[in-house]
């Protein structure tokens, strides 16, 4: 959320509602896309839009469950928990596991675990639903043939994924967003988010936070670029 200056966000945190704006516009025109679709252009066009924005996702998630999750669900500091993880980036068509642990800070521990349950749910269902989608894009453009049918059937599929997404993100808000503002530090924040917005490992490490702000409009566009500042000018970034 906002400070009573309209240019900051209080938390770094607080910059995920505008990440998931930027996921949102994605998922909105890839389902546009498949509604509207009659012909194999149609169809490659689509699966090149569904192919990033299943990029967008992996990266997001792998990061996530790194430097915010598993620090939150082992109960240790972010800068102190850089462990290996595995290369998902590279298996195509797979999701990351990005599992987002706990209701909100106070909270019984059982709600904790049913929260953490929740989220393990959705995932598996979520992955389940690209691959279906993966499986039913990459058929069509094998058989080369085009009916009103699997278009339908694309179509329901990629509204399936979008609605799951949806779910996520409203979890992601409302249990996650809330134990890293109590849990962890603005240090540790600004470590986490200029981790999930600036991709070193790429030949163009803005990828991700050029996108986001192409997503947004202007008052969003200066939260973000003030967190940019922030978060650039932090010192002592973990190796």
């Amino acid at each position: 959320m906002a400070t009573e200056n309209m240019n900051r966000l209080e938390d770094p945190i607080d910059v995920m509602p505008l990440m998931h704006k930027a996921f949102r516009a994605v998922s909105d025109r890839t389902e546009e896309m498949a509604s509207k679709a009659s012909t194999l252009e149609d169809i490659e066009e689509l699966n090149q839009a569904f192919g990033f924005w299943v990029k967008q996702i992996l990266y997001h998630a792998t990061v996530e469950d790194e430097v915010m999750t598993g620090p939150l669900k082992d109960g240790q500091p972010v800068r102190d928990n850089e462990t290996e993880h595995a290369d998902l980036a590279g298996k195509a068509g797979e999701l990351a596991e990005f599992i987002a642990k706990g209701p909100g800070a106070g909270l019984a521990e059982s709600v904790r675990d049913a929260a953490f349950t929740l989220e393990d749910e959705q995932h598996k269902e979520l992955e389940d639903r690209f691959h279906e989608v993966e499986a039913a894009l990459h058929q069509v453009l094998g058989d080369k043939k085009v009916t009103a049918r699997t278009i339908r059937h694309i179509h329901s599929r990629v509204m399936g994924v979008r609605i799951l997404e949806l779910d996520h993100f409203e979890n992601e808000e409302a249990f996650v967003c809330s134990l890293v503002r109590d849990e962890i530090d603005e240090a540790g924040q600004l470590y986490m988010v200029r981790r999930l917005l600036i991709d070193d490992s790429a030949e163009d490490p803005r990828w991700i936070i050029d996108w986001v702000h192409s997503e947004l409009d202007e008052a969003d566009q200066a939260l973000l670029k003030d967190l940019e500042v922030r978060f650039e000018g932090a010192v002592a970034q973990p190796a």
